[in-house]
Parts: C-alpha cells; sequence; structure tokens
C-alpha cells in the first residue's frame, strides 16, 4: 500500500540513484517561476488505466509502479535527497487500497481522504487538513494539506474515476519556503493529465484558494 507521506522521501532517494545518463539536460538551480512547455510526455499503462502528462521543460521523469514521478529538481547525494523543488507523483488507487464503496453514496474522493488522514500508516506525524470536496470535470473529487514537519508540504488531491472503484491521486510536493509557488502553477502543471487519452479539464483547479495555507501556517491574506 502506498504511504502518501514517506512517498516523497523513498522518491527523492530513488531519484539520487538513476543514471545521469537518462538525461543530458541541465537542471537550473534557482527553481524558473514557471515550468515551459516541452515537447515529451510521461506515459504509464501498468495498472490497466493510461496515465499521460507532458514533462515541463527541465524537469526528469520517471516511472513507479501505479504512475509518473515528475521531478523539478533532482536530489543530490551530498545532500541526502533534500527535496529542492516541485515534486509530482500521479498515480492510480487501486480497490484495494482502501475499502470504500460508492454504493454508499457521497464523494468517494472525500471518503477515501478522510479514511487516509485518520491512518498514522499514511500521514505519520504530518500536520493534516480536513479534506476538502470539490468536482473536478465531472468527477468526485478532494484534497487536503499536509505540513509534513521536515521542512516541505504537501497537496494531495484525489478523483474517483466512473468505475466507482479506482482513482487517480495526484501528490505534490515542494520546499516550505517555496509553497506560494504551488497554487498559481497548478493548473498548468496538470493541466496535460489525460486518462486513457481522455484529456482531463483543469478549470475546477482554479477555483481552489488561493494562496494554498497549510497547517501550521496562518494565512496571509487579511
Amino acid at each position: 500500500m502506498l504511504k502518501f507521506l514517506v512517498l516523497v522521501v523513498i522518491v527523492c532517494i530513488a531519484g539520487c540513484q538513476i543514471s545521469a545518463t537518462q538525461s543530458s539536460t541541465i537542471i537550473p538551480q534557482t527553481p524558473d517561476l514557471s515550468p515551459t512547455p516541452f515537447d515529451g510526455w510521461a506515459v504509464h499503462e501498468g495498472t490497466g488505466i493510461g496515465l499521460k502528462i507532458k514533462i515541463p521543460y527541465g524537469w526528469e521523469t520517471y516511472n513507479m509502479d501505479s504512475g509518473i514521478v515528475l521531478t523539478e529538481h533532482m536530489g543530490k547525494p551530498e545532500t541526502g535527497g533534500v527535496l529542492e523543488g516541485i515534486l509530482i507523483h500521479v498515480f492510480i488507487r487501486q480497490p484495494s487500497d482502501v475499502d470504500i464503496s460508492s454504493s454508499e453514496g457521497g464523494n468517494i474522493a472525500w471518503k477515501m481522504l478522510k479514511q487516509v488522514m485518520a491512518d498514522p500508516n499514511y500521514v505519520g506525524n504530518a500536520l493534516v487538513s480536513e479534506p476538502i470536496a470539490f468536482d473536478w470535470d465531472h468527477h468526485d473529487a478532494a484534497y487536503y494539506l499536509l505540513n509534513n514537519r521536515d521542512g516541505t508540504v504537501t497537496l494531495l488531491l484525489a478523483m474517483g474515476l466512473s468505475d466507482g472503484s479506482h482513482m487517480v491521486v495526484c501528490h505534490i510536493s515542494l520546499p516550505e519556503n517555496q509553497s506560494d509557488r504551488l497554487r498559481p502553477l497548478l493548473p498548468e502543471l496538470l493541466g496535460s493529465l489525460t486518462i486513457d487519452d481522455i484529456p482531463v479539464d483543469v478549470t475546477a483547479l482554479n477555483h481552489l484558494p488561493d494562496p494554498l495555507v497549510f497547517p501550521g501556517y496562518e494565512d496571509p491574506t487579511p
């Protein structure tokens, strides 16, 4: 079972072990204000549901068993793989991962996140916001925010698929001192996401709170 919180650490460590011969792209040390579109796609079909998303220019990508990882800056061995930019993991949640039935009614994505946030095996000692339900391209969806207490923060988005059991989950982490970058970039970062060759309309993401206020931080707006 995927453990959302520890995924950041696992992915960063794995990223450090990837051979430099896999990409000749030079990653800038200072994060760009916005990702530049790049004519390259990351594709995953290992779960029976196809995922595809454009790779922002200069980013690295690789597959995991259940989905796609995009990372703005690979962690360096000399810093222990500490997250230096945005890291996105888009994956399919299998029906067996969390025991939730769509027959009970209500927003299935919200119910899944509500169950996950109550399980310390998933969230550890992170500060977690209450899940917020919304409609994403005519699908049940929900999100919550985490302060991982390790200098990083995470936005977790879940969207239920039409079969009533599988979900697409977008786990997006970045350093807490860059957290104000996430909300303005979110529609662009996920704007090319396709599921089984059907593009996902990200209009709903434009209506999420701006800024995203992670647990443990005060809302800077009056």
